[in-house]
């Protein structure tokens, strides 16, 4: 986590902030608790992060369609590569880490976990 993290402040966000753009860009737009409930923080926190990425021009407030008091938060264009380029550098480091540390056979092993992780991902989604 300390490498992941790093990579993703190498791109200039913050682990938090690279989750709530990943978010966003798999989930569509979402209100500030919305994102807070998914990524399991308080409200104020997620407002913070997201004030910094509406800060940094990564992602835009919209008005709630039926909530005045609410905004949808969405991906901007800028949001959209600055992820690119948090993924790329984080599958990067990846990549290279499992091609020099692993053979081929832990190699396979780790694919095959990734699919079963990814699997509890979504079904605690």
């Amino acid at each position: 986590m300390r490498r992941l993290r790093a990579a993703s402040e190498g791109e200039g966000v913050t682990l938090s902030q690279a989750a709530v753009l990943s978010r966003l860009d798999r989930h569509g737009p979402a209100t500030t608790v919305a994102l807070a409930r998914a990524e399991r923080v308080r409200p104020q926190s997620m407002g913070a992060t997201v004030g910094a990425l509406e800060e940094e021009g990564l992602v835009q407030r919209s008005p709630h369609p039926t909530d005045r008091r609410q905004a949808i938060m969405s991906l901007t264009d800028k949001g959209r590569r600055q992820l690119t380029e948090v993924r790329r550098t984080r599958e990067g480091w990846i990549a290279q880490a499992l091609g020099e540390r692993l053979d081929e056979r832990e190699q396979a092993v780790v694919i095959e976990a990734l699919d079963l992780l990814a699997r509890l991902a979504e079904d605690e989604a």
